[in-house]
């Protein structure tokens, strides 16, 4: 998320300021706030600003994720806050654990992590350890022996950690209800009605699934994953079970709801997230007091389950319950902490079924055969659907690909980037591709916003999940909740309101405020990690030198697979070569693989 403390006078004017009264405005700016925060932070507390601040002004750090540290820190060092002032030391564990977190971890080493804060504050690495010791024995940390290392945890992801390994080896080990005496019999009898031939290995997948409480089904693109997915779906609800099929996110949903007939949600709707308006945060309906009502839950795209939204989903089901996930481990992992599905896999505890044959209609497509190359650590090979248009330097890619997608579709055609920044990143590419998609036109109403432009057609994401955010449908229903990672287009703007209206994909409009621009952005690029759980006819990839970090197998292999029709890679063939022998994955610290392997040792 870009800085937004560098918006100028112009922004700041049409926020309109004067909204905020005159004391709160004038105490805020001499603690060094932009107009920007000084909106939002009125907006959310009034004039309880002041009292708050003067109190404690780390608290702003809790209420805006993105607020740089140093914001808060010359505020409080202005008010008389010390360098060694336990408020100081406590803001900087939690938002500098948070900045892991952020990062997918769940944990970090205790001591290596005290050491950091302290170099950072400019104060010893021992007062930082006093005050999260203090911090550990009130409960919001937690401190805790991991493979006989010292590790620090946020309380609440230590134990949901701890729970998931608990529910997991619960359902593991239970024998569901069984379908029918003879399971094969049933296979047969719904691939007849079907009119589905599984092969041996997709057969052993379906049984295997019905005979466990727990299991996971993974393989890569072309093995046959959601032929499998149809298949449970007729066999449990010809059982007279109630199933449920979801996914992380709302384009996956959709996905797996057109290809089995079966309508799917996404998980946050199938556990009933909303703002609890009482508690004053979010909440999940469906939870330990008030289970889910299905005998059966497959959930698509796992590989996109975090930690904490695994937690919610176990919680919710029902002790006899049969879980199913399914997707590709070799993707990358999901955005937010944890990599569930990679541990439990590895742990070895949850039966996994390994899908390796590719069937037929899928070894005519080289997309498909590229991915599994590249999977293996071999370099794909071009032609056909897979194509390299070769250019050197990254002016010369930037060039090439707003040449390509000069008079194509926006809605078929997705350019991914390994990364935000630089010339090649999706910030920068998105002003290239908006000339080229959504040029400027007196037919077009357009809003500034910081240095982006949003304009009528625009294609527009939502970059974070706001489940108290609105939505309108043609029928004149209404919900709340759009999710990070959703795509849509600006339908209108209302120069004189400052708002903008957004449709989404699934026919829901949503207004934005100006104050809320910020949370979506331009989406003719954006990054890999922002296209999982989704499909697009056409996928471009620019392919220079980009950070080893991102530049990885496992983020090219996801970028491909995005792909339904074609891949095009625009520049340097060993610069691709490179990222397919670059195996590092970007190693997460997370306990759930070492707690599954030594069930309940560490809890």
């Amino acid at each position: 998320m870009r800085d937004f403390d560098a918006f100028d006078e112009r922004q700041s004017e049409i926020t309109k300021i004067s909204q905020v009264t005159p004391e709160v405005t004038l105490f805020l700016r001499r603690l060094g706030f932009t107009n920007y925060y000084i909106i939002k932070i009125f907006s959310l507390v009034g004039d309880a600003a002041i009292g708050l601040t003067e109190d404690d002004p780390y608290w702003l750090l809790e209420e805006f994720p993105h607020m740089k540290f140093s914001a808060a820190d010359e505020a409080a060092l202005k008010l008389g806050f010390g360098y060694d002032s336990y408020y100081r030391i406590q803001a900087a564990i939690k938002h500098g654990l948070s900045s892991y977190v952020r990062e997918g971890h769940t944990f970090v080493p205790a001591r290596e992590f005290c050491i950091q804060i302290g170099q950072f504050l400019a104060i010893s690495s021992e007062s930082v350890e006093d005050v999260m010791e203090d911090m550990a024995l009130s409960g919001e940390l937690q401190l805790t022996l991991l493979d006989g290392k010292e590790v620090l945890y946020f309380y609440g992801y230590y134990k949901t950690e701890c729970e998931v390994v608990s529910k997991v080896a619960a359902l593991s080990s239970r024998k569901p209800v069984k379908i029918a005496a003879n399971i094969d019999a049933v296979i047969k009898g719904a691939e007849s009605r079907k009119g589905i031939n599984l092969s041996e290995e997709q057969r052993k997948a379906v049984k295997s699934s019905l005979e466990h409480g727990m299991s996971i089904i993974t393989g890569g693109p072309g093995t046959g994953k959601t032929t499998i997915i149809s298949m449970l779906i007729t066999i449990l609800q010809e059982a007279g079970l109630k199933t449920e099929v979801a996914a992380p996110t709302g384009r996956a949903a959709k996905r797996i709801t057109e290809a089995t007939g079966k309508g799917a949600m996404t998980v946050h709707r199938l556990l009933e997230y909303y703002y609890d308006e009482g508690a004053g945060h979010m909440a999940f309906g469906r939870n330990a007091m008030n289970k889910l009502e299905c005998d059966a839950v497959i959930v698509d795209e796992a590989s996109m389950m975090d930690l904490m939204l695994t937690g919610a989903l176990l919680r919710a089901l029902k002790d006899d319950s049969i879980l199913i996930f399914t997707g590709d481990a070799d993707q990358l992992p999901s955005v937010g902490a944890g990599n569930v599905l990679r541990d439990m896999i590895e742990s070895g505890y949850v039966y996994t079924s390994r899908l390796t044959e590719i069937f037929r209609q899928a070894e005519e497509s080289n997309i498909v055969i590229n991915a599994h190359r590249i999977n293996r650590g071999d370099y794909p090979s071009f032609g056909g659907d897979f194509v390299l248009e070769e250019a050197d330097k990254q002016q010369d890619i930037l060039d090439r690909i707003t040449a390509i997608t000069s008079g194509c579709d926006p809605e078929k055609v997705q350019i991914l980037t390994p990364t935000k920044k630089g010339l090649l990143g999706s910030v920068n590419l998105n002003v290239y591709l908006q000339k080229v998609f959504n040029p400027p036109s007196d037919q077009k109403p357009e809003m500034s916003f910081g240095n982006r432009i949003y304009r009528v057609g625009d294609k527009v994401m939502q970059k974070k999940n706001n489940y108290r955010l609105e939505y309108k449908k043609k029928d004149g229903r209404s919900g709340k909740g759009v999710f990070n990672g959703e795509m849509g287009v600006v339908e209108a703007i209302h120069p004189e309101d400052k708002k903008i209206s957004v449709r989404y994909d699934d026919d829901r409009w949503v207004e934005y405020p100006y104050i809320q621009l910020d949370e979506i952005e331009p989406a003719y690029a954006v990054t890999v990690h922002k296209s999982q759980g989704s499909e697009f006819d056409t996928v471009i990839i620019p392919m220079s030198w980009f950070p080893p970090a991102l530049a990885t197998r496992n983020l090219i292999y996801t970028a491909v697979t995005r792909a339904k029709k074609k891949v095009c890679i625009v520049g340097r063939r060993d610069y691709l070569n490179a990222m397919v022998d670059n195996e590092s994955s970007g190693k997460r610290n997370s306990g759930l693989r070492q707690r599954l392997e030594g069930i309940y040792e560490n809890i």
